[in-house]
């Protein structure tokens, strides 16, 4: 598994550098931008989808045949894609967390609430894209699921700005923080089927 891994860090490294600079210049625009919700959550999607493009390498490079020669088993291929997307989302939550404090910081306040629901938002939106599109791509294959991957980005983008544009103010009573929980729960579960979902696909999948 270490290796599988190693092998997706390198390759999204050698190609991921753009996505890399799209990432810091929307987390710089949103310091200086009240209503820069968006550009916080763009970073979130682009580490949500990076895994399928690594699928869509695999494929392109016939690395999907010659994994056929390697001690690795179907669940650990498939296993290796939802923990370095796990990982990549991990960092861009980071990231867009620690610019909303410095935000918050420079404007002179900080709001629980709102460092909640924004990383409940950047939580459940990071984690939509690959739970949604990881099963489709594993069962059908990359080419197949890029129809999905523009429909799912579509969406995911739509969903944060129009949330951005409301400013994501959830008017709630004294259970806020426990319905934004109940939102995270049911995104890590839905991601933890998600993931259980494609080793089941990818197991009878021809290859």
């Amino acid at each position: 598994m270490k290796g599988l891994l190693l092998k997706d860090f390198y390759m999204t490294i050698k190609y991921g550098k753009t996505l890399f600079l799209v990432v810091l210049v929307f987390l710089a625009i949103s310091c200086f931008d009240d209503g820069g919700s968006f550009f916080l959550v763009y970073p979130m999607i682009l580490a949500g989808v990076l895994p399928m493009s690594l699928i869509s390498l695999d494929e392109r490079e016939k690395w999907v045949q010659y994994s056929g020669t390697l001690p690795y088993t179907r669940a650990q291929l498939v296993s290796s894609k939802y923990i370095i997307g796990l990982l990549l989302g991990v960092g861009a939550f980071i990231l867009s967390m620690a610019t909303t404090a410095g935000r918050m910081w420079m404007n002179g306040y900080f709001s629980l609430l709102e460092f909640g629901t924004m990383a409940s938002l950047l939580l459940v939106l990071g984690l939509l894209p690959p739970t949604i599109l990881l099963p489709f791509v594993f069962k059908f294959g990359a080419e197949k699921g890029r129809i999905m991957f523009y429909v799912v980005i579509g969406l995911a983008t739509a969903i944060g700005t129009l949330l951005a544009g409301f400013g994501f103010q959830m008017q709630m009573q004294t259970n806020e923080f426990a319905i934004l929980f109940v939102m995270c729960t049911v995104a890590v579960l839905l991601y933890l089927g998600s993931w259980c979902l494609s080793v089941a696909f990818y197991k009878k999948r021809e290859l």
